[in-house]
């Protein structure tokens, strides 16, 4: 490998819609997307975030997994057999807090940009493999964050581990980005609105891919008791919690022909004075410069 090499990889969070495990679970791709630089030559390895301003650095990978065994970067540089000096670097544009999973789309570009850096094309199947593993070592299992991040679009996933099936789901991401939202909802009030284990993800996939935007909201089920939520079911929407963070997700589309759910959502927001996130469905999955 030459000395100097830098190889640079992104990937998509992921936003849990619908499901639990080890049932179907539904999920969208976002465009917030974990980053990875990798650059080859200087002394021993390194991992350096961006988000937590924290690097560390060793004399070889034996030892920076030693010493940060749940690095999701340093377990992927420990399955990349390097031997040679490198420095990883990552940054997530959302904050650890906002609840979209960023564990994933990490590992996945950080096992791409790896791959890159030392020279090597595996096959998708492999990479996703390598990603699943390095997650799994540093303790943050992430199967359903990779395959989002490795095809991005809408994702239904079934089974666990080697069992695991996840397939593309065929829907418009217009049809979902005109209809979900995310507001930031600050820290839980208490009882909190998350998504129930029963909730039907297979009947909302094939709602979306169908049409029927509106069914969504009837079969996410929710019922609002923060006082977001409870703004939003009011107004004719479902509201959930993203799990362990900040942010909320809501589910209303526009209407057809006229005002809808979507349209008295957003004037129920605009009344008190909420802003929701700008989102977008990403649908370029992994990229590797």
């Amino acid at each position: 490998m030459n000395e100097g090499r830098v190889a640079v990889a992104s990937a998509p969070g992921r936003l849990p819609l619908a499901g639990a495990v080890p049932g179907p679970r539904l999920s969208v791709a976002l465009d917030r997307r974990a980053l990875c630089r990798v650059e080859s030559g200087g002394s021993g390895v390194s991992v350096e975030s961006k988000d937590t301003l924290t690097k560390l650095a060793a004399a070889d990978v034996a030892e920076l997994v030693a010493r940060a065994p749940g690095s999701i970067a340093a377990r992927a540089l420990e399955l990349s057999g390097a031997e040679q000096p490198l420095a990883v670097v990552t940054e997530w544009k959302l904050p650890a807090s906002s609840g979209v999973d960023a564990d994933g789309a990490l590992a996945l570009a950080v096992t791409a940009a790896l791959e890159r850096a030392l020279g090597r094309e595996p096959a998708p199947e492999e990479l996703v493999r390598k990603a699943r593993e390095a997650a799994r070592r540093a303790g943050r299992p992430a199967d359903d964050g990779v395959c989002a991040a490795a095809s991005g679009g809408v994702l239904l996933a079934r089974g666990t581990g080697q069992a695991m099936a996840a397939a593309t789901v065929a829907v418009d991401p217009g049809r979902v980005e005109e209809a979900l939202l995310l507001l930031d909802a600050g820290e839980p009030e208490g009882s909190t609105v998350e998504r129930p284990s029963d909730t039907r993800a297979e009947e909302i996939a094939a709602a979306l891919v169908e049409g029927r935007s509106d069914d969504v909201v009837s079969l996410l089920g929710m019922e609002g008791h923060e006082r977001l939520a409870g703004l939003v079911t009011a107004a004719g929407g479902a509201a959930w919690r993203l799990p362990g963070g900040r942010l909320m997700a809501v589910w209303a589309p526009p209407g057809a022909r006229g005002p809808g759910r979507g349209e008295a959502v957003r004037e129920a927001l605009k009344a008190a004075g909420v802003k929701a996130l700008k989102i977008r469905v990403d649908l370029r999955g992994l990229e590797v410069d």
